[in-house]
């Protein structure tokens, strides 16, 4: 059998592509596994998610104790030092006119060394403040957040997998079709050249045959082009070589449930749908925390010093014990314009929120409507199918009677061709419906 310049071309792509790196054909639950730990996207959501856990951290710091030790050393120019005779003296004469201090009573206080070394121990405390209350309220709403958009990459990479899954299922059944087309066809232009040669038929009837073929080939060949894209694309999500063959997937079947059941679902269990809404309780966490910025705070601060210079107190240790009750009066109206800026984010935020909602409902209902038609259009192409089996068997069996030609024989064999490829298109149609609705209404899960 002659094999044209195209499938030599789909055989030789096929062969020097990378070989799956296990033994065995691919399952979509190992694809699924190694694409959730490989996947670049699911590796920027987990990095995310990551830096979120982070922000929420350096909120609560707020309470924690500021803690400064230092130290300090001075060359001074001369030494003081403070002499309490002479005034203690002089005092002494106004009282009592007479009365004389002897030298030495009051020891010389030295108020500068030369060399002063000292140091410092200071402890801020803050044990109220609201506005790092809500700050972290707000952070901790965008680690949720975070969190469910990493669960939503991960079940669009699921979803991405299996879809490709199903229409390579439905590439090798079209493969099959075509395949049975082609060796239908090399039969026919055998028999077509054996009854020309016989008298039997003429020239046309071969031609006829043949371009049948082409045609067979041509639908052989855009089959395997399709499948070869597919894999190559599943190579790219699982960020490995292109796997040779996969596992059928199973049977997939329609959620249960009506439009308002699937349609709570879908709001309920979208982890892109509430991480938007996490991302809306942030943004009024945030709006809370200008609003509320007024709201007195109580601080509190100990300090401990230490000099080798007593001077006139005569101790080298000194501490001290604050508490502030800082009032917040007016702050330049920073708190009101913030407090316009975060009010119009929560809006917006909440706008998203609605179109999404909006969005999902109106996906479902399309996609309820697609699965329907692709359902009732697969019953139509089987019947079809069975249909144009029947005729090309009653055909095949008028030739050999006498009774057709092999011009209808040509005509039955490819309507037979073409309607075994339409049961399978509708097939992968109604498959891809049903696994969008799946995803729509969140049964596309990362467990």
């Amino acid at each position: 059998m002659k094999v044209s310049i195209c499938l030599m071309f789909l055989t030789l792509l096929g062969s020097t592509t990378a070989a799956w790196a296990d033994d065995g054909p691919l399952t979509l639950a190992g694809a699924i596994e190694r694409a959730l730990d490989r996947n670049a996207d699911v590796g920027v959501a987990q990095a995310r998610l990551g830096e979120a856990k982070a922000s929420r951290a350096k909120a609560t710091t707020a309470f924690l104790p500021n803690v400064v030790a230092a130290g300090q050393y001075t060359r001074n120019s001369v030494e003081a030092t403070f002499d309490l005779t002479p005034l203690a003296q002089g005092i002494v004469s106004i009282a009592k006119p007479g009365i004389t201090i002897p030298a030495g009573t009051f020891p010389p206080s030295v108020i500068q060394k030369e060399d002063t070394i000292g140091g410092a121990f200071t402890v801020d405390e803050t044990i109220f403040a609201l506005s790092p209350i809500l700050a972290r309220n707000a952070a901790s709403h965008q680690v949720d957040a975070q969190a469910l958009t990493l669960e939503a990459t991960r079940r669009e990479i699921i979803y991405q997998i299996m879809q490709i899954f199903y229409n390579v299922a439905g590439m090798d059944r079209l493969i099959q079709v075509a395949q049975r087309a082609l060796a239908l066809a090399d039969q026919r232009i055998a028999n077509a050249t054996e009854r020309q040669k016989q008298g039997a038929d003429g020239e046309v009837t071969v031609l006829r045959a043949q371009s049948e073929r082409d045609k067979a080939e041509q639908d052989l060949a855009r089959a395997l082009l399709a499948r070869d894209q597919l894999l190559m694309a599943l190579g790219s999500l699982l960020d490995l070589p292109t796997p040779a063959t996969l596992t059928a997937p199973p049977e997939l079947e329609v959620p249960a449930g009506d439009a308002d059941a699937l349609e709570s679902e879908a709001l309920r269990g979208r982890p892109d749908l509430l991480a938007r809404r996490q991302a809306v309780a942030a943004g009024d966490a945030m709006l809370a925390e200008a609003n509320w910025r007024w709201v007195p705070m109580l601080t509190a601060n100990f300090t401990g010093r230490y000099t080798d210079t007593p001077g006139f107190i005569g101790k080298n240790w000194l501490w001290a014990a604050t508490a502030n009750l800082v009032i917040p009066l007016f702050d330049r109206g920073l708190r009101y314009a913030e407090s316009d800026e975060r009010n119009a984010t929560s809006r917006r935020l909440q706008r998203e929120v609605d179109k999404s909602e909006r969005d999902l409902r109106s996906a479902l209902a399309q996609t309820r409507a697609e699965i329907a038609v692709d359902r009732h259009t697969l019953e139509v192409a089987i019947g079809q199918a069975k249909k144009t089996k029947r005729t090309a068997d009653i055909v095949a069996r008028a030739q050999l009677a006498g009774a057709a030609t092999s011009l209808e024989v040509a005509e039955a064999d490819t309507n037979l061709r073409v309607a075994e490829a339409s049961v399978e298109r509708e097939r992968i149609n109604l498959n891809l419906a049903v696994l969008r609705l799946r995803h729509l209404t969140g049964n596309v899960r990362s467990e």
